[in-house]
């Protein structure tokens, strides 16, 4: 067992193994009465959460004062793949630009209906402006 575990361990109620690595525990999250926060400790140290009730492992581990970089064994500069953050950089970016031209499509959408003659609803003239404001927000002149 590494350092993350039993912090994480030290930090919950009502803790009880499950085997090799895997413990149950009241989730810090919400009001648990009974535990529905399962624990595993990886062969690479890295710790996962999981809240049955549905809490996210975001706000199970603020809750006890740790933050995600706790579940996972420290690593040396040695083991950074740049490639990998080239990887989800360039995902990051793709998915950005998916979302801004479903912006963009939108708008066009909106706008072939006005020339249609076509009423915009509320809720249509309210995503419009949803939508101008995200490629404004974006940089992009509409």
């Amino acid at each position: 067992m590494n350092n993350n575990i039993n912090v994480l361990l030290s930090k919950l109620d009502k803790v009880s193994p499950k085997g090799k690595g895997k413990w149950m525990a009241c989730c810090p999250a919400h009001e648990d009465r009974s535990p529905s926060l399962a624990i595993r400790e990886l062969s690479s140290g890295s710790v996962l959460v999981h809240c049955f009730a549905g809490c996210e492992p975001i706000n199970i581990v603020h809750a006890v004062g740790l933050t995600m970089g706790d579940l996972f064994p420290e690593r040396g500069e040695e083991h950074i793949e740049p490639l990998g953050f080239a990887k989800i950089e360039q995902k990051k970016a793709h998915e950005e630009a998916n979302r801004l031209q479903k912006e963009r499509l939108i708008l066009a959408l909106a706008e072939q209906d006005r020339r249609a003659g076509k009423k915009l609803s509320q809720k249509d003239l309210d995503r419009e402006f949803q939508a101008y404001k995200a490629l404004k927000a974006a940089g992009i002149d509409v």
